[in-house]
């Protein structure tokens, strides 16, 4: 905007009309207090929103670590298996290397 724009837009400007429309009051200023009906309500929700919002972190929070314990429990099962199989396997092939070996000295 050019100096002479502004000068104009400056000179049809009533300070008086400005100040009432600042200092108007818009709404019931007892509603905005702290205490008010509106500010208890404000606050209620925000309290129910806040406790919400935690109550589902803490329940994902508990889903991820219930989902962790059995991924863990279902890794320590698969390698007791996996032991037992192997033992299952050596005590399988040390009879049937005793075996032969028997079979082997009596003949």
């Amino acid at each position: 905007m050019s100096d002479d724009a502004w000068a104009n837009f400056i000179a049809q400007l009533d300070p008086a009309v400005l100040e009432r429309e600042r200092m108007a009051v818009r709404g019931d200023l007892d509603s905005e207090r702290p205490g008010s009906r509106q500010d208890h309500e404000m606050r209620f929700a925000h309290d129910y929103v806040r406790r919400d919002f935690w109550a589902r972190m803490q329940g994902e929070r508990e889903s991820r670590t219930a989902a962790v314990q059995r991924a863990d429990a279902d890794r320590a099962i698969k390698a007791q298996q996996d032991e037992e199989i192997e033992a299952a396997i050596r005590s399988y092939s040390q009879r049937h290397a005793a075996a032969a070996a028997e079979r082997k000295s009596a003949a």
